[in-house]
């Protein structure tokens, strides 16, 4: 129960704007990072169980949403691009940017860019890996709008540009070198490997932060709004 003389702003700060006490950030922070940490590290390099590395990764992926959760959501507070709409315009700008990237392969290859790089880089694609491809853009692009409000950039398409660099990072690192066994950065199909990747993600960054901005500047975008009395 609330003491009579607590003013509007200290009640407003202790229940956070009325929907519920906000989580202590450091200790959920320690947990998203150590667990998600060892869970990835134990699945990227096959050391320890693999049920145990799983667990850790599903522990910190719950650690983190307690801590995006734990704070006010919804246009009242975040405005007409919130956390929904972020979502929903990060799964549209994913599988736009995804689209994206498979013409820019295209043209990369067509172009003869990928040989005179001696790279080797195919521009068709299986129907298996064109769904694979599009829904790995989708994922992707819902981390995005998960944490577009904490990226820096001038632009929409800057944030996802810079956030593009999160997806590279993980191909030419865990992806190629790993569950591909072709070298560190893609080093068997190509020196210049990481040249092609890290451009294509970022034409899927540009197009999915575009995506995601959208939502603050036009007036025929998805995104919540206030319901006329």
């Amino acid at each position: 129960m609330s003491d009579p003389r607590d003013t509007e702003a200290d009640v407003s700060e202790r229940t956070d704007g009325g929907h519920g006490l906000a989580a202590p950030t450091l200790p959920w922070r320690v947990a998203a990072l150590g667990a998600g940490g060892a869970g990835v590290f134990m699945l990227a390099t096959g050391r320890g169980s693999l049920s145990l590395g799983v667990l850790l990764v599903i522990a910190g992926l719950a650690a983190t949403g307690v801590l995006l959760g734990s704070g006010p959501q919804g246009p009242e507070v975040e405005g007409r691009l919130d956390l929904s709409a972020r979502l929903g315009l990060g799964l549209l700008g994913g599988v736009l940017g995804a689209l994206a990237s498979v013409a820019g392969r295209w043209l990369v290859v067509e172009a003869g860019v990928a040989d005179a790089l001696g790279v080797v880089l195919s521009a068709s694609w299986t129907a298996p890996d064109l769904l694979a491809h599009l829904g790995s853009g989708a994922v992707w692009g819902l981390m995005l709008g998960v944490l577009w409000s904490h990226l820096p950039g001038l632009s929409p398409g800057g944030r996802g540009a810079l956030f593009s660099l999160i997806p590279s990072l993980y191909v030419l690192l865990k992806v190629y070198p790993l569950d591909r066994d072709l070298g560190l950065a893609g080093a068997e199909l190509g020196t210049w490997t990481f040249a092609i990747v890290i451009a294509l993600n970022l034409l899927w960054g540009v197009v999915a932060g575009a995506s995601v901005g959208w939502g603050e500047v036009a007036e025929e975008a998805p995104v919540a709004r206030p319901i006329d009395a």
